[in-house]
This record gives C-alpha cells, structure tokens and sequence, in this order.
C-alpha cells in the first residue's frame, strides 16, 4: 500500500465523484441517466437548481432536450457537472468568510472600516 505525503483536495473531489457516480454506473458500461445526476448530488449533500441543473446537462450534451430522462452523461459530464457546483459552492463558503471577518473588523456596524484598521490588518504603520 502506498501512501501519499501531500493530501491532494482535487484528487479527493475526483473520487468521491467517481464513487458516487458508479453506484449509479451498476452495469459498468461508463454511463449514467442524465435523470440520476441529481438523486447523486443530493446524496453528496450538494444544494442545486433544477433549471440550472437542466442546463449543465444540456451544455454537456448537446443532443440533450429538456426531456432527459433516457438521455445518458459519462463520467466526464457528470464530473464537469459536480465541479461546477461544488466550485460554486466553494465560493459562497469563502464569501462568508470574508463577510464574517469583514464584522470582526467593523466593530461599530457602519458597513466599512477605516484605512487605519486595513493597516492594522495587514501589520503595516
């Protein structure tokens, strides 16, 4: 067993994707119902838009109407699909970061802070 030295969080998005997406994939043959996509995103807890998920499926196949139900995405679909989402995600988790410590900073609640306090951020004089 090899074990890696660095934790890699692309390498592990990858397969937590492609472990989802072959449970759906029983019959290995590298495909999936475009109708599973979603059932697969809410058991990785990823919060979607059901038209904004129609049209991540249509730009992934563009054969693909809005009656998708027999149409088929592989992996690399789904997981330019999952990426989009959880990128998505990723960025509202970092804007309450910066919202959140933002407040820290804006003792008094005026909705800015002052230059002085920048520097004092970032250490300068």
């Amino acid at each position: 067993m090899q074990l890696h030295s660095a934790f890699d969080p692309e390498e592990e998005r990858r397969h937590m994707m492609l472990k989802a997406f072959q449970t759906f994939d029983s019959d290995k043959k590298g495909y999936i119902e475009s109708s599973k996509v979603s059932t697969i995103l809410q058991m990785m807890n990823l919060p979607f838009d059901k038209e904004e998920l129609t049209r991540s499926l249509a730009e992934h196949d563009p054969k693909m109407s809005i009656e998708f139900i027999r149409e088929k995405i592989n992996f690399d679909g789904f997981s330019a699909i999952a990426s989009d989402i959880l990128d998505e995600e990723d960025d509202e988790a970092m804007q309450k970061e910066l919202r959140d410590a933002f407040r820290l900073y804006d003792k008094e609640g005026n909705g800015y802070i002052t230059t002085q306090t920048l520097k004092d951020i970032f250490g300068s004089n």
